[in-house]
């Protein structure tokens, strides 16, 4: 297999992370063929630094996204999309997408993953756990890393998987990594985690514009894509005692009762909420008993009507 990737970066007032994900890939063992790096209207040295990059290291491209207003995710997947409309022409096999302040820890990460492309054919999407810093301590595993959720901000796409789905849908309030993973799913992709490949995160989960009012929008996110009440209940109750604020659980499933008491509806299509629901119904039945359906707990498709 001649492992070709191209990287996707957006890239918005991330000086002080930008040049340490930089020297993360130019570290790697296999170099991207190419990497689109959208300056999505930076106002600090972002676009500088990425340029001083490029000057030396060709396959690096700097483009401009232009002044899209504040900082949201919904602008960031658009600067995304962007960067990918730049890279089609390109022979490639395989996508990567890099946030701007997330870096591989290990030199051989892209190898690494890309071998497990070449193990799977039906594999769609691989990445590794994110480790991020709480109260300036040492890194961590972040607290809400899962073995069947790819961390969004280094995943690495096979170019067919990406092309099927249609690559990320821009969603102001956030998932659209997760609503990709979904798309994929649902197409018949697999899904790969390494947790043994880990990848320092230089803002915390949810900081961006303030950690309070990011954990309400997190909340409000999951309730967007129509996630099970039982299911956001006791994902919130499982997290109270490792949040990285005090009630921060309580925050987040407030922002999801806010969505829900406002009779606002999902913003994912119906086929896509029914089969995230059966999904999350299946996770709380394994986890509450492993061994089959245990009788008496109603956890089944009727309940995705609530």
């Amino acid at each position: 297999m001649n492992p070709r990737y191209v990287l996707l970066t957006a890239a918005k007032d991330e000086e002080k992370s930008i040049a340490e994900v930089i020297q993360s890939v130019l570290r790697q063992t296999v170099l991207p063929t190419a990497w689109f790096i959208m300056d999505d209207g930076s106002t600090d040295q972002t676009a500088a630094i990425v340029e001083s990059f490029a000057v030396k290291h060709p396959f690096i491209h700097l483009q401009s996204a232009g002044a899209r207003g504040g900082r949201n995710f919904g602008s960031q997947y658009k600067a995304v999309m962007a960067a990918y409309d730049l890279a089609r022409s390109l022979e490639f096999d395989f996508v990567g997408v890099a946030d701007a302040d997330q870096a591989p820890e290990r030199a051989d990460y892209y190898e690494s993953i890309l071998g497990e492309f070449q193990r799977n054919p039906r594999l769609g999407i691989a990445s590794g756990f994110l480790y991020e810093r709480y109260h300036g301590g040492a890194w961590e595993c972040r607290r809400s890393n899962s073995e069947d959720s790819v961390a969004g901000g280094t995943a690495l796409f096979r170019r067919s998987c990406f092309d099927q789905v249609g690559g990320y849908t821009p969603l102001v309030l956030g998932g659209s990594d997760w609503l990709v993973q979904l798309d994929a799913k649902m197409a018949g992709w697999e899904l790969m985690i390494r947790p043994d490949q880990h990848i320092f995160h230089y803002r915390p989960t949810s900081s961006a514009g303030g950690i309070w009012r990011g954990t309400f929008r997190a909340g409000l996110m999951d309730a967007s894509f129509g996630s099970h009440p039982a299911f956001e209940f006791f994902k919130c109750c499982r997290r109270i005692t490792s949040s990285p604020i005090l009630f921060g659980s309580f925050v987040r499933f407030g922002g999801f009762l806010w969505w829900k008491l406002s009779g606002r509806e999902p913003l994912i299509q119906a086929d896509k909420v029914c089969f995230l629901r059966k999904e999350q119904l299946a996770k709380l039945r394994k986890h509450f008993w492993p061994f089959g359906a245990k009788p008496g707990v109603q956890l089944n498709e009727s309940s995705i009507k609530s």
